[in-house]
């Protein structure tokens, strides 16, 4: 495993607990989280889920997180031998064929595609952060950091809808987005999307099955699975 970048103490290009605490909420609330599931986790992705967690406790203790490096320096280290990508892979035409094709994976217990549908470490790194509002001030928050977050929220997002669906043939009866989307540098982000769905067995539910999603040039992934089912 490699090990998480460290943090320092200090007054120089400090996160204060303030600062944190607003970063925190809009990673939540803008990204909602992305990644692999727990058991296919790659050691730089358990990394950055030590170092995001790391940089919780020093916030919450009162402390001052700091780095030393510029976000340039992080986002190149970040980069280190992840493949080059200007698109987004494997992703699905339309917001309604993705959400379609979460039913059936969450259906089949097809953890392979859940895996495959949403924003992978590349596409965060070459797609998505050089543009978001987190790379830059007041936040300035590190890609590991946010990365960190990322994979922490949606692998509990994940977990809870195969625990809670998963085998079930679901199908989907209203998608609605009630907020126009936002634009983050040649990305489409839309929000709080929300899902009215059946199961066998289950009465009709209605909420976010899913976090943020990402469009771009007409491609669409999910930027994490973090729900409220």
């Amino acid at each position: 495993m490699k090990t998480p970048m460290r943090f320092l103490f200090s007054t120089t290009r400090s996160m204060t607990a303030a600062t944190a605490t607003a970063a925190t909420a809009a990673i939540l609330a803008l990204l909602t989280a992305t990644a692999c599931t727990s058991a296919e986790q790659s050691p730089a992705d358990q990394a950055a889920k030590d170092q995001a967690a790391h940089v919780q406790d020093v916030v919450a203790a009162g402390g001052v997180v700091d780095s030393i490096l510029p976000i340039a320096e992080h986002l190149r280290r970040f980069r280190a031998e992840l493949p080059v990508v200007d698109s987004l892979q494997q992703a699905s035409p339309s917001l309604e064929a993705l959400v379609a094709r979460l039913a059936r994976a969450v259906s089949t217990n097809d953890t392979t595609d859940l895996n495959a549908m949403v924003l992978n470490r590349q596409e965060f790194a070459y797609l998505y952060y050089p543009d978001s509002p987190m790379s830059k001030p007041p936040y300035e928050a590190p890609p590991e950091l946010l990365w960190g977050q990322i994979l922490a929220s949606s692998d509990k997002g994940a977990r809870q809808l195969v625990n809670r669906l998963g085998g079930s043939t679901i199908t989907v009866s209203k998608l609605r987005c009630p907020a126009a989307a936002d634009t983050v540098g040649h990305n489409l982000v839309h929000a709080r999307c929300e899902v009215q769905f059946s199961a066998p067995g289950k009465p009709m539910l209605e909420g976010n099955l899913f976090g943020s999603v990402i469009e771009r040039d007409g491609r669409f992934k999910f930027m994490g699975f973090a729900n409220r089912i």
